[in-house]
């Protein structure tokens, strides 16, 4: 269990980097990566509380 609560914190970094990703292809880089951001965190409050 302790093995996929590590990987769970994962999620955030992914996000961050997609929301990068589309904010260099549409050149708002800081508004699409802290949208990245907000929703890396409500997905990873989601599955930390999904049991």
């Amino acid at each position: 269990m302790t093995k996929k609560e590590k990987n769970i914190i994962s999620i955030i970094p992914a996000f961050v980097f997609i929301g990068l990703a589309v904010g260099i292809q549409t050149k708002n880089i800081f508004l699409h990566t802290a949208i990245g951001f907000f929703a890396g965190i409500l997905v990873y409050f989601f599955f930390k509380n999904k049991k």
